[in-house]
């Protein structure tokens, strides 16, 4: 009976049902794109940031001394003589420590590299570079390297002796194109030619403007170095890189970065904006509950005669009550559903919008995450926002009195 009276209520104030469903419907839909769009966000960013740096990354540099190994089989008791020279800082037994690494449970892939700074000359263009030196095989496994190559082929550093591969960015600043031969300039004044067999464009500008790709073996020869000075580790959750890196920086005594540290502050940002889109949804919610509350209130008013005379036939102020809890039920599972629906739409719209980013990252388009929870979640605050909104309506409803109604006409 509960339900029928409730139902039939609605139906007769359409108007203002149809207004209140329609709140609920904005407050759920615009909640699950700007979501959407948020979580869109940070995936993208995480994605394109751990496509091109590793999880984890070991360098050469040593951040406390090496144990003293052999201590207790030699007598080592006294330094007798220091010398100080200069040399290119190298991990030391990387292959042994990359065979280790290997053999980790939650090590999915492992690969060396060389990097350092160079110059890079092209006709009467130049500009500052960081050179990496790789093995395309294993960049391969750890972050799908050939994706974002222009010409999706993993073995382009193999093709011709002295390849290259340029960033996006690098090759706009020289005008240089596939075949052209370029210059590279160590910080050191060694120099060498090469020839530019790939494009490269992982969609983070920064990187993409500065960055361009040898192979390993060319690298360290350019550098000068006869070994790597860092070695990269994908694991299986990124998420927990920073512990994995500080284990691993206690085993060897090197640096370790990791990418969730070397971001911070982006991640912070976007965590911030979080707060802040959350906010906003809220304010519309509570906009929309106001709204709710006030077009029942109304309906309450103006069926006061109705109420009194339903009293006085017997219906308790607790039916009363929940009658009217159960057409604020009803207007916000009605008003949920229609606002997953917009919101869906919304999504839609955003991921097609032709708008290009290209301060921090390079793409086309919004990105957004299509997340069940989201919608859920979207749709149960209606529901419950819906029903608060009709709390004190429906307690309204349930103190009227019959004999004042009567009294007074």
């Amino acid at each position: 009976m509960y339900l029928y009276i409730a139902w039939r209520q609605i139906i007769f104030r359409r108007r203002q049902s149809i207004a209140s469903i329609f709140s609920i419907a904005l407050g759920v839909g615009l909640f699950i794109m700007m979501s959407s769009m948020q979580q869109g966000f940070e995936e993208d960013f995480t994605n394109r940031v751990i496509s091109v740096t590793p999880h984890v990354q070991i360098t050469a540099e040593r951040v406390r001394p090496v144990p003293d190994m052999g201590r207790e089989q030699y007598d080592i008791t006294n330094v007798l003589h220091v010398q100080a020279f200069d040399k290119i800082e190298i991990i030391n037994g990387a292959a042994y420590l990359q065979n280790q690494l290997n053999t980790m449970e939650d090590v999915v892939a492992v690969g060396t590299n060389y990097t350092g700074q160079g110059l890079i000359t092209y006709g009467n263009r130049d500009i500052a570079i960081v050179v990496r030196g790789i093995d395309p095989e294993k960049e391969e496994k750890l972050n799908g390297f050939s994706g974002k190559l222009k010409l999706r082929h993993q073995d382009s550093l193999n093709l011709i002796s002295n390849a290259i591969i340029l960033g996006n960015g690098v090759a706009k600043t020289l005008q240089a194109s596939i075949g052209d031969t370029v210059t590279l300039v160590t910080d050191s004044g060694n120099q060498d030619l090469y020839r530019v067999v790939d494009i490269y464009q992982s969609g983070i500008t920064a990187f993409d403007n500065k960055t361009v790709f040898v192979l390993l073996k060319n690298s360290k020869a350019l550098f000068g170095a006869d070994g790597p000075n860092g070695i990269n580790i994908k694991i299986k959750d990124p998420y927990k890189a920073e512990a994995f890196a500080a284990n691993i920086s206690d085993m060897t005594g090197l640096n370790v970065k990791n990418w969730i540290s070397e971001n911070s502050n982006i991640r912070a940002e976007l965590y911030r904006r979080r707060w802040i889109n959350q906010f906003i949804v809220g304010t519309i919610f509570l906009v929309a509950g106001f709204g709710i509350a006030n077009i029942m209130l109304m309906n309450v008013m103006s069926k006061r005669r109705d109420i009194a005379i339903m009293q006085a036939f017997g219906v308790s102020p607790q039916s009363i009550d929940m009658i009217y809890l159960i057409q604020g039920c009803i207007l916000g599972a009605f008003g949920a559903f229609l606002g997953c629906l917009l919101g869906a739409a919304l999504n839609i719209g955003l991921e097609n919008i032709p708008v290009s980013f290209n301060a921090q990252l390079t793409r086309e388009g919004f990105p957004v995450a299509w997340n069940s929870r989201i919608f859920f979640q979207g749709y149960f605050m209606g529901i419950v926002i819906s029903i608060a909104a009709s709390f004190f309506p429906a307690k309204k409803a349930a103190a009227i009195l019959p004999a004042e109604v009567i009294r007074r006409g």
